[in-house]
Order: C-alpha cells, then structure tokens, then sequence
C-alpha cells in the first residue's frame, strides 16, 4: 500500500515538474517589425532641379506699332492732333541685309476711295532692327544716297545724342537715325510740321527710339527668312511692301 502511495506521488510530481518545465520553456511572441518607409523617390528631386529649354525667341522691337506709338502717343510728340485712319505692318526678316525685323507705323490715312489710288499717309514711321549696330549705320547711309540720286537735298540734324539726316526734295521730308542696332525714318507732310518741321520730325524720331529701347535681337540670331509679313490696319488702303499706299514717293521702310 505504501509503494501504491509512493508511487502516485512520485508520478503526480514527475508530471508538475513538466507542467512548470513547460511553462519556463515557452518564449514570449515576437512583435511585428515597424513598416520601413520606402526610399525617397528620385523623380520630384530630379524633375524640380532639371530645367525645361525655353524655345527661342523671335527678335523684337518690343511690341507693335499700335503698343509702342499709338496715336496719343504721335500726337504728344508734335503738340497737334492727326485725323484719319492708321495702318501698321510688322514686316518679315530680311537677311540679305541683316534686318531681323521691322515696323511700318502709318497715320492719318484717308478713307480708300474706289477706283482711286490708295490715299497717303500724313506720318508714316520706318523702325527696323539689325543684327549689328554697323548694318544699321549701312542702311542709313544707302537710304540717304538713294534720296540724294533722286534730287533730294540732305540736312544735318541730331535726335538725342545720335547724328541724323532730314532729306528734302524727294517725296515728303523725310528723316533718318540710326542708334544701335536700330534705324528710324520718319516721313511727314509738311502741313502737319508747317510752324517747325525739324523739331517735328526730331521729335517723332525721339518718340520711335525711346519707345523701342526694349528691342530684344536675341543673341545668337541672326536674320532668317520669314514668310509673311503682318498688316494691322483699319483702312483697306495698307500693304506690306513697306511703300506708301497710293503714292510714287519714297517710304522710310528701306532702312
């Protein structure tokens, strides 16, 4: 009886022993690693740091006729006003003679009439840009021979600090400047500078200059061949041939 006894208790013991073996052996769960957060993304960086090409831009007088001299403008610089219709031509590059661009401004036109030749502008303004200071002195220099051919007698005059031309005798008055790489002619009907035709034209002269001292030639570009010219005009008498409308006289344009 007693051996039964020992032996239970001897069993019961083996079998807590295990019980708390168990219990010591078994380790505690491991926790889930923290998510790592994914690698920075290259494409924002790379996409903020690349610059994108800006396309070339065209050479500009810094804007058309009617932004650079409206009317008001004109008429502020002669102290009167001019009547009728204008016409401005924005003309295309010509590279045989390194002009990269250039402005025909018209003003005072009268209504066309049909079967009748284009009226004349009043005022007419030539301003052209040039790849070169030196193309722009040429073209001065061969518009004035040109009047000269043709009987004009030629005048000295100054529009700022830049020497300038005023040329009599061959169509209207007609003044020449070159400043920089820009040109400037300004032809006018006498009626419209009666009391004093040089301080008008040097004055319209002065207007166009300053009015344009924001020209961009785009450095590196030189003058290539465009395909057409642009004619704003409010009267059907304009064209882009650089010409008055209507008339045999000689046009600024040719600087």
């Amino acid at each position: 009886m007693n051996v039964v006894r020992t032996a239970a208790l001897t069993l019961a013991g083996l079998v807590l022993a295990g019980v708390a073996l168990t219990g010591c052996g078994k380790s505690a769960p491991k926790s889930a690693p923290p998510p790592s957060s994914p690698p920075p993304s290259s494409s924002a960086g790379s996409s903020s740091a690349t610059a994108k090409p800006s396309a070339t831009a065209a050479p500009t007088l810094g804007g058309e006729c009617a932004d650079l001299l409206p009317v008001s403008a004109v008429e502020d610089a002669l102290g009167r006003p001019v009547f009728g219709q204008t016409a401005f031509v924005r003309g295309v590059a010509e590279p045989d003679i390194g002009r990269l661009t250039y402005l025909n401004c018209r003003y005072g036109l009268a209504a066309p009439v049909r079967g009748k030749p284009a009226p004349q502008p009043q005022l007419e303004i030539g301003i052209s840009l040039y790849n070169s200071p030196a193309q722009a002195t040429t073209r001065v220099q061969g518009t004035i021979e040109d009047y000269r051919t043709h009987g004009a007698r030629q005048q000295d005059a100054a529009v700022g600090n830049d020497p300038a031309t005023i040329l009599v005798g061959y169509g209207y008055p007609t003044l020449v400047v070159a400043e920089g790489p820009r040109s400037v002619a300004v032809s006018v009907d006498p009626k419209l500078v009666a009391t004093a035709p040089t301080a008008g034209m040097v004055a319209i002269a002065q207007a166009a200059l300053v009015a344009t001292s924001g020209f961009d030639g785009v450095a590196g570009v030189t003058a290539t061949p465009s395909p057409t010219a642009t004619d704003s005009s409010d009267d059907s008498g304009g064209s882009d041939s650089g010409m008055p409308s209507g008339s045999g006289s000689p046009s600024p344009s040719p600087t």
